[in-house]
């Protein structure tokens, strides 16, 4: 015999299961991106599906958070590296500054986006090309 009230709960729990399925494949692709950025890859950022479907601004904010996670690793490593080789570590150095400027400008291009005053002659090609 058929129950109708158990095929409706049935459907129900289909329906659930599909919705699962699509949240847990969003999560995963948000979860890639995520861990790219805890790690620092700023460059690598543009390759996710999940960032190049999010806002300019979405994406700025991505970059930044991914460019302050390297530059944190980075001066780990460089007082490190200054104990045991000090006129060596200028290359890092250099390294640490570049990211510094970019931290800059992605922070004024979290300002100027909202009000409309972002342009491509104000931000860098390297940082225009990730976050365009």
């Amino acid at each position: 015999m058929r129950n109708p009230e158990s095929e409706k709960a049935e459907g129900r729990s289909k329906d659930e299961t599909a919705s699962n399925a699509a949240e847990a494949g969003f999560s995963e692709k948000e979860l890639d991106l995520d861990i790219e950025v805890r790690a620092g890859e700023w460059q690598n950022l543009r390759k996710f599906h999940a960032f190049k479907q999010r806002s300019r601004q979405g994406k700025i904010i991505a970059t930044y958070q991914a460019v302050s996670n390297r530059l944190n690793q980075l001066v780990v490593l460089y007082y490190k590296f200054v104990s045991i080789e000090p006129k060596k570590a200028a290359k890092m150095l250099e390294e640490l500054r570049k990211l510094r400027y970019m931290q800059e400008v992605l922070l004024n291009c979290l300002v100027w986006e909202p009000q409309g005053k972002l342009d491509r002659d104000f931000v860098p090609k390297d940082v225009w090309g990730i976050i365009e």
